[in-house]
């Protein structure tokens, strides 16, 4: 049963929630906000990356005791159908950035009357807060979430809020916003942008002086300051300046460096990409890559980061979808999709797998999305071949018969053998 709706049509009460850090603040004049953030490309491109990538994997339910995939009811929710407005991907799309940027993301978890999870409706961060009741008792309070009484605040238990925090955390309940924390570099990045685009758009001239011989009345000087506005500012570029009574035009140039900011923008994309924890690859940096270091970049993001993105979700849905301790299941994110374009490491991986039995080949075919073949389902061990693992112990008792060494009679044994049979006939 749902207690409030996302985006309803209720009015939403004015009051923001205490404990919810707004992410915006001032760095060196310029106004730093979870919108304005994404106007620096670093930024975009780190935040898109990170959320692409966990809202790819497949996630799946498995049994906690043999691993082995099971459809359990709830797998749909999670892997294909989270509610009936949002995919899968959108969904984790919309909780990884939230967490990232707000610091929490937040998803109503709807049940049925016995209990059972039906739903995953996703929040805004801004709309939810922690508070505690007079026994100390943490509830979520949603502004202007309930049905039930036109739009006044709705309180949901931690079990019905399905909740992934940031990385960065003060108290392990509620996570901090990124935004607040890297509005300096945030800051820096967009000055420099605006610093450079008001400069570009007077078509990369940088202003100059006149000089005028004598002095000027304030009727002849305003003539002269609208006329060269008039013909010479913003984009006129190209033009014939005339000049009158000995005026002389002197400009004030800039280095070309300085025009483009080439140092301050590969500072602020080598800083951001610190702040989200990938390599300065996965933000476009060109100059941090090389033909050797992109597969290390690729494992590198996927254990450091991804992999610990993965894990707050499994947690979370062990916890509150699957009550892991008494269902037996738990969930699991599938890294291995994010290395299915690199071909040499996936055959190297299947070749490794097979070797020791640990691997058959339809599942290998599973996992590369081909259909499966009859008598794919054995397992191989490699001896000098590949060879069926049930018959591992006869190959190898076959091979120490043939090994095993001759009995070749000696001279001495001949002698003896030829005394006795010349005996008997005799």
């Amino acid at each position: 049963m749902r207690l409030f709706t996302y985006f309803s049509k209720s009015k939403y009460s004015k009051r923001q929630p205490e404990s919810i850090r707004l992410p915006y603040s001032y760095s060196g004049g310029t106004f730093v906000s979870e919108d304005s953030a994404m106007e620096v490309s670093a930024f975009y491109r780190g935040l898109i990356y990170i959320s692409s990538q966990i809202a790819k994997l497949p996630w799946q339910i498995k049994d906690a005791n043999n691993n082995v995939l099971h459809n359990h009811r709830t797998a749909k929710i999670i892997g294909l159908l989270p509610n009936e407005e949002v995919n899968s991907f959108m969904f984790r799309l919309f909780m990884t950035q939230s967490a990232i940027i707000f610091g929490n993301a937040y998803a109503e978890i709807e049940r049925d009357t016995i209990g059972r999870v039906v739903a995953l409706h996703p929040m805004r961060s801004r709309d939810v807060d922690g508070v505690r009741d007079s026994n100390g008792k943490l509830w979520y309070r949603v502004l202007g979430g309930s049905l039930a009484y036109d739009g006044e605040d709705a309180l949901l238990s931690p079990n019905d809020v399905f909740h992934i925090r940031n990385l960065h955390t003060k108290d392990a309940l509620f996570g901090q916003g990124l935004v607040g924390y890297a509005s300096e570099v945030l800051g820096t990045a967009k000055g420099g942008d605006k610093f450079a685009n008001s400069l570009y758009s007077n078509g990369g001239m940088p202003s100059g002086v006149l000089k005028v011989p004598g002095g000027l009345s304030d009727e002849a000087f305003d003539r002269l300051a609208e006329e060269w506005k008039r013909h010479h500012s913003g984009r006129k570029v190209g033009g014939t300046a005339i000049l009158e009574d000995g005026t002389e035009y002197s400009p004030i140039s800039f280095a070309p460096d300085v025009l483009q900011f080439l140092e301050s923008r590969k500072f602020n994309v080598l800083e951001l990409a610190r702040f989200l924890g990938v390599p300065p690859t996965k933000l476009f940096d060109g100059e941090s890559a090389t033909f050797n270091n992109i597969e290390h970049a690729n494992l590198e993001v996927a254990t450091d980061t991804l992999d610990t993105w993965a894990r707050a979700f499994e947690i979370e849905a062990d916890i509150k979808l699957l009550n892991k301790r008494a269902s037996g299941y738990r969930t699991e994110m599938d890294i291995y999709a994010i290395f299915r374009g690199d071909m040499a490491t996936r055959s190297t991986y299947f070749k490794n797998m097979m070797q020791i039995g640990a691997m058959t080949p339809n599942q290998a075919r599973e996992r590369e999305g081909l259909s499966p073949y009859e008598g794919g389902d054995r397992y191989y061990i490699a001896v000098n071949n590949f060879s069926p693992a049930d018959r591992v112990d006869d190959i190898i008792d076959s091979q120490v018969s043939n090994d095993a060494p001759e009995e070749k009679d000696t001279e001495l044994d001949k002698a003896v053998l030829n005394y006795f049979k010349n005996k008997t006939n005799s």
